[in-house]
Order: C-alpha cells, then structure tokens, then sequence
C-alpha cells in the first residue's frame, strides 16, 4: 500500500473525521491534548472493529501504563484527520497501540504516538497474562489474515 519508508507502512486500519470546534486551543489550531483523545478513538474503533468491544463487562481491562505523542504539524478545524492504528510489542501481559496521525489532503504526517497498554483482572486488581484468543485475533488481523 505504501512505500517502505512512508509513515503509514505497516498500519491496516484507520478512523476518519474532521475535528470539532471544540478541540481548538485560542489560536485555532487543534489543542494538544485532544490527539490523545483521538488515539483513543481509535483504540476503540480498532477494537470494536475487531469484536474485541464488548457491551457487557469482561474478565479483563486494558489498563494504560504509558501514552506518548510526538507532534510534527498543527491540524486545524478544516483539515481531514485519519489516524492509523496498529498493535505490536506483544508481551505475556500487554503490548502497544501505534498511532500516526495523518492529513491526507495536506498529505502530511502530523503526529505519532503510542500507547502501552498491560491486562489486568478487573475482580482482584491485579496483572494478569492476555487471553490468548484476544491476542490471536489481533495478531491475525496486523497479519492481514483477517479482512
């Protein structure tokens, strides 16, 4: 799909939107703090995407241990934002969210980020190792084995 060193090798999936006025700081530039909401936008849709949202409370959560966010444009009102998402850096107990935040009609990169997520068990607090089938539908899709 794209070249090997293009910034959005390697990603699979992508939500699409333009920003609301309410994510603009006084300068009319998308404040910083909203690209973590829109990283969790997202990780929900990926998720979602995958069947991996459920309605109903689950035997897990995805706790997060550590956000970045790496600026490189200013993204405005009017600008079309995709963000890419892909997982990697699989452990027994988590692994990572990448993100790459794009403007495709500025074609233009205007952040990464990443988020590292561990499981734990919502009943005893506590770590616990990620369901393997969690983990599998995945690694399959970052595969492109599942459409």
């Amino acid at each position: 799909m794209f070249s090997k060193d293009h910034p959005l090798e390697g990603f699979r999936f992508h939500l699409e939107f333009r920003p609301r006025l309410s994510d603009l700081d006084p300068q009319g530039q998308v404040h910083n703090a909203r690209f973590f909401t829109y990283f969790e936008e997202a990780r929900a849709a990926y998720l979602q995407r995958l069947g991996l949202l459920a309605a109903k409370p689950q035997p897990l959560a995805l706790l997060i241990q550590r956000n970045t966010c790496r600026y490189h444009a200013p993204v405005q009102h009017h600008h079309l934002v995709q963000v890419f998402l892909r997982t990697a850096d699989w452990g027994r107990r988590g692994f990572c969210f990448h993100y790459a935040l794009w403007l495709p009609e500025e074609d233009c990169l205007a952040a990464m980020g990443s988020t590292r997520v561990a499981c734990l068990n919502p009943a005893t607090g506590r770590g616990c190792a990620l369901p393997a089938e969690f983990c599998r539908v995945m690694q399959r899709f970052e595969a492109g084995e599942l459409g």
